[in-house]
């Protein structure tokens, strides 16, 4: 509701009662007049009598023509004719005038279309004119046939005027109040409304736009009360003509099973619980996503659903994982292929082996094959996993020692490998230095740590704890005396060494009656996975 709509209907309100004034004020005058004239004299048919009928002729014309007339000329028209009728009849019957009441209409009637003062004003000089008549009464200078004024004192007059002013200042002061707040509560209310228009033509203008979306409020009976959206404009619907429709209609075309499911989703929504639901419609894929919406008692009594045009994101979402299976394809390719290759390497290196006699050369080539098998093996188990950043720890290092102990323990004796491994997976950056490390380790303790021992264990103990991993190798060798002397020229201790740099490990060795290498990194730390 905005201002002009609230001064009509307070305009309208106003005339409805003039105008009942009119009529009701003017049959009741005119019976009035009728029942005065019982018994018939002919001294009746005086100039009052002919001023009472101009007047109520005049009333009469004005309510017949009350619709083409403004509510202020009406108001007039009825003050004056009460004013004329009123001193007339005062004129006529002084303080035997039946008329009294007249004068209380003055004041009322000034109040509705004027301020205060002149409806003050008004009766001001309507009792100012009463008293001036009771004035020559009292001293003689007017007279009339119907009214005997030789008995009656002014002061009588005077306690007319007050009894009749009280009244109507009660009357005016009453309405002139009334009036004042019901203008002041349309006022704030013509305010909250205009406010709210505000808002309700921003949400209309952010629902109109909100693109590839339907936004629809459904009531208990499943009806829709308000729909808007973006989507709208692009399928060239209105979406006026949906209003107070059943929100179940547009999918009738979709089949009983959908009809159903909606019906229920919009009933699970109504008991409180929020729904979404994916449908193609007209080759369009939209999500329907439906909230409560509730009362200030928690009551729900309508639903909000939002329907979402995801078409291209569906078509995006699929070439995305049309390209990350061709990128896996070919990433897996490439771990098949660098694993054949090195496998071909590998195979070079151990066919050459063959035709060497000398048995330290035949170990560096076999210590060299293992090497490049390590690697292999991590390619081999990512070319295998459907994740090309997660390496199997345990099964990896298990792998290798099999791989390691078949190739370096010729005589056949009976080593055993013991692994507690917690990690489940490592990625390459570190998987490739951890397998070639072992590979150095488990290499130099079937080699050299043993001698001739008959209980040969090795321990594999690698551990995750907060944000650090903590691997042990050990065996129950001979351990290895003067230990900096005696891998200075190693390459395996070389490369070892290399390797935990490369991992940033910090790391040490127990070498008294034994071999032990403990070292602590960070999985999170970037590494090279080329050997440095």
């Amino acid at each position: 509701m905005n201002k002009t709509i609230t001064s009509k209907s307070i305009a309208g309100i106003k005339n409805q009662l003039v105008d009942t004034i009119l009529i009701a004020g003017t049959s009741v005058g005119l019976l009035v007049l009728i029942s005065s004239l019982f018994p018939f004299d002919k001294g009746l048919l005086n100039v009052d009598f002919y001023v009472d009928i101009l007047g109520l002729s005049l009333l009469y014309l004005t309510y017949f023509l009350r619709n083409k007339l403004s509510l202020v000329f009406k108001s007039n028209v009825i003050i004056a004719m009460l004013f004329v009728l009123f001193i007339s009849d005062v004129l006529e019957n002084g303080l035997d005038t039946p008329d009294f009441a007249i004068i209380i209409l003055i004041p009322f009637l000034t109040t509705l279309i004027y301020r205060y003062t002149v409806s003050l004003l008004t009766y001001i000089l309507a009792i100012s004119i009463y008293l001036t008549i009771g004035y020559l009464f009292h001293v003689g200078a007017i007279s009339s046939p119907y009214y005997d004024s030789s008995g009656v004192s002014y002061i009588r007059w005077i306690e007319v005027v007050l009894i009749l002013t009280v009244v109507s200042l009660m009357i005016s002061l009453f309405l002139n109040k009334f009036d004042a707040t019901i203008n002041q509560l349309l006022s704030d209310q013509d305010k909250k409304n205009k406010e709210l228009s505000e808002r309700e033509y921003l949400l209309a203008t952010i629902t109109k736009n909100i693109p590839r979306t339907f936004l629809t409020v459904i009531d208990k009976d499943l009806n829709i009360t308000y729909t808007d959206g973006g989507e709208y404009e692009a399928f060239g619907l209105d979406p006026k003509s949906f209003y107070n429709q059943p929100a179940l209609k547009s999918f009738e075309p979709l089949g009983e099973a959908v009809l159903l499911q909606m019906e229920n989703a919009y009933k699970a929504t109504f008991a409180g619980v929020p729904q979404n639901v994916e449908l193609v419609v007209s080759g369009q894929n939209l999500i329907y996503k439906m909230l409560p919406l509730t009362s200030d008692n928690d009551e729900v009594k309508s639903i909000l659903v939002v329907a979402e045009n995801i078409t291209e994101e569906v078509a995006t979402k699929k070439l995305i994982e049309d390209n990350l299976e061709e990128k896996s394809v070919l990433l897996q390719e490439i771990h098949h292929r660098v694993k054949n290759n090195l496998a071909v390497v590998s195979g070079l290196l151990e066919l050459q082996s063959y035709n060497i006699e000398d048995d330290k050369t035949k170990l560096i080539l076999r210590k060299s094959t293992n090497r490049i098998l390590s690697i292999a093996k991590v390619h081999e188990m990512l070319y295998e996993s459907k994740n090309f950043t997660k390496i199997p720890f345990k099964r990896y290092i298990n792998e290798l020692t099999e791989i390691i102990i078949d190739s370096l323990n010729i005589d056949g004796s009976d080593i055993s490998i013991s692994t507690n491994i917690s990690v489940q997976h490592v990625n390459i950056n570190h998987g490739v230095p951890l397998g070639i490390i072992f590979n150095e380790l488990i290499t130099n303790s079937i080699k050299y740590g043993f001698n001739g021992q008959n209980d040969k264990i090795i321990e594999i103990y690698v551990d995750k704890s907060e944000d650090l991993y903590t691997v042990i190798y050990r065996d129950n060798g001979i351990g290895i005396e003067n230990f900096e002397a005696a891998t200075s020229k190693s390459l395996g201790f070389t490369l070892i060494h290399s390797l935990l740099d490369q991992i940033e490990a910090e790391y040490q060795y127990d070498t008294d009656n034994k071999f032990e290498l403990t070292f602590r990194f960070s999985p999170h730390i970037a590494t090279d996975s080329s050997i440095k």
